[in-house]
């Protein structure tokens, strides 16, 4: 099985040292308490691990922290102030305090080990190390397709607690307790759309700089999309010789992002552009058997694992030492229906018009959208209802709402018992839940970012086991803020495709390529590589743990996705792939899961 990249936390007590010396120290890095105990052990590379101060601080990952910068600030001070995308651990009076980062993207997970506390990046890790198995009932809610806040944070192995992005995770120095605290806020939404793209512009290209500062060969993905080509172009202004990789095929629409980044390729004439063709790629749902690496979690990470490797190794053979990517973009720039829900309690008519013209494009009733606009259901109320309302169906296309989150659907193979045990701890959630931000709009763009970062951490967690750092600049905290500070009702537009980015690079880019109004979507390849890779998914579906757990009765599964019976893909289906590719990975139990002391 392939690994990756991990760090474990340890408090600063004797307890603590046995439970540190099942690691093999040969492969781990080191950071240690004045006390000479280990603090931190990580496996990945030097360039990820910078510390300062005689009692120590840890910036893990890629960031603009400097052993001097570690020593002189205080960590609230560099949890709002570095760029990049990190974690900090500090030592304090107290204890240790380790967090990761608001956008989620950076988690951290805390067990008991033998009686002591332990905080790593990887929920995994520690269920290793404790022995943990798996909460079958948590298995059965990821294989839902919309996984509304909070049901994500439910720990997959028993023993094993996630700790809030905007939290973190003290670990007391005499081993025995450990508490959470909070240390992100969200900025409030009051810049112009003039300002909010300075102040993005501006943390864009420090997010990126901080990848690009080491020089050598970075390789960027060029889609010639509003994401992809602003990291692209900023890239280029740094030391790093900069390979960007476009790729087409003959699909209807298969060559317009080749089309729209030689139109961009004018403004950045120091890269070196390859193109490639993605019939060369694997197919979707091609070679999902020999996906072999260890997440911590089933995302859709491992549908995408075989083209990420293709691309990767393509990197690599050209001499990359990180892939930059323009992933998190969508989640940003994109506005969502329910915003208007929020802007319509401030400014009504304006909300009213945007609306209006959305419903329209969209062959939606007026009526039903202005019964939306009023409706003022909580969000405990609505998590409720939903849940009650779930029913099985076919994944159906996703339609303009103003709730609060997407329906709950369940999987039509999922069995009886699961779903009967699903729906009442969803209640039972649903009985404390509280929303991510006070307004919906508030809420749904922080659980739209925490969506995307799910993906794009075990996207980052796969390029590891690949020796591949995987950068997504979008998703860092002060991009993220950047985005959120903007007024909603001027960061998007019912008339214009991502308008925020376009003010960002106005001068940048040229006019004729921030023209781009729309961006094509994989549909079209997914059904087809379902259609020719069906025997290996339903071979893998078959002897996955799901059916043997009583979660998926699999009888129906094979009856109602095979391609004779098959009008259309049915995405809920993706969702299954990789909670049994996830599962097989790690073992039935999760007791078999990685060995971190080997």
């Amino acid at each position: 099985m392939e690994s990756g990249w991990y760090f474990v936390v340890f408090p600063d007590c004797e307890r603590a040292r046995p439970i540190a010396d099942r690691f093999d120290r040969e492969a781990h890095r080191v950071i240690r308490y004045p006390s000479g105990r280990p603090m931190v052990l990580a496996k990945m590379p030097a360039d990820q691990l910078v510390a300062g101060g005689t009692v120590p601080k840890v910036a893990i990952g890629l960031s603009s922290a400097t052993p001097r910068r570690l020593a002189r600030s205080d960590v609230d001070s560099l949890a709002h102030a570095l760029a990049g995308s990190f974690h900090l651990v500090a030592a304090e009076a107290r204890g240790v305090r380790v967090q990761g980062s608001a956008s989620g993207l950076r988690r951290v997970h805390h067990a008991v080990i033998d009686g002591v506390p332990i905080a790593s990046d990887r929920a995994d890790v520690l269920a290793g190390l404790g022995g943990f198995g798996f909460d079958e009932r948590a298995l059965a809610i990821r294989l839902l397709r919309a996984l509304p806040h909070p049901l994500s944070e439910e720990p997959l192995w028993r023993g094993v607690t996630p700790v809030p992005p905007d939290s973190a995770v003290v670990l007391d120095a005499d081993g025995r307790r450990s508490r959470t605290v909070r240390w992100w806020r969200r900025p409030d939404p009051v810049r112009s759309r003039a300002e909010g793209a300075v102040q993005l512009r501006a943390a864009l290209a420090e997010a990126v700089a901080v990848r690009t500062a080491a020089g050598a060969t970075v390789h960027c993905d060029l889609s010639g999309g509003l994401d992809s080509t602003p990291i692209c172009y900023l890239a280029a202004q740094g030391p790093a010789t900069i390979v960007a990789t476009t790729m087409y095929n003959e699909d209807p629409g298969g060559k317009e992002d080749l089309y729209w980044a030689r139109r961009a390729l004018p403004a950045m004439p120091g890269i070196e552009q390859q193109v490639g063709l993605l019939d060369d790629m694997p197919n979707f749902f091609e070679g999902m058997p020999a996906v072999t690496a260890r997440l911590d979690e089933p995302t859709q990470a491992y549908l995408t694992a075989p083209r990420i490797r293709y691309s990767i190794r393509s990197a690599q053979e050209r001499g990359a030492r990180l892939y930059l990517t323009g992933l998190g973009g969508d989640h940003l720039l994109h506005g969502l229906p329910v915003w208007d829900h929020t802007v319509f309690r401030r400014r009504p008519l304006h909300a009213w018009r945007r609306i209006r013209l959305s419903s329209m494009l969209q062959n939606r009733s007026l009526g039903t959208t202005l019964r939306e606009l009023l409706d003022n259901e909580s969000y405990r109320g609505w998590l409720s209802r939903t849940a009650g309302s779930a029913r099985r169906a076919r994944q159906a296309r996703s339609e303009m709402r103003l709730s609060w989150d997407q329906e709950i659907g369940l999987p039509r193979w999922l069995t009886e018992d699961a779903t009967a045990a699903v729906l009442e701890r969803i209640q039972e959630i649903a009985e404390q839940a509280q929303p991510l931000g006070e307004t919906r709009a508030a809420h749904a763009e922080l659980a739209m970012v925490r969506d995307g970062t799910r993906i794009i951490r075990g996207t980052e967690q796969y390029a590891a086991a690949l020796d591949m750092p995987f950068a997504s600049p979008f998703f860092d905290d002060r991009v993220v803020e950047a985005c959120f500070a903007v007024r909603h009702e001027e960061r998007d537009s019912p008339m214009e495709f991502k308008p925020l980015i376009k003010a960002a690079m106005r001068d940048a880019l040229p006019a004729e390529f921030l023209k781009r109004g729309s961006k094509m979507g994989g549909s079209t390849q997914a059904a087809r590589g379902l259609a020719a890779h069906w025997p290996e998914i339903l071979g893998l579906c078959e002897d996955s743990p799901l059916a043997a757990l009583g979660i998926v009765d699999f009888d129906v599964l094979a009856r109602s996705e095979s391609p004779e019976h098959m009008r259309a893909r049915d995405a809920m289906l993706d969702d299954t792939v990789n909670c049994a590719v996830f599962l097989r990975n790690h073992g039935r139990s999760g007791q078999e899961g990685r060995d971190a002391a080997a």
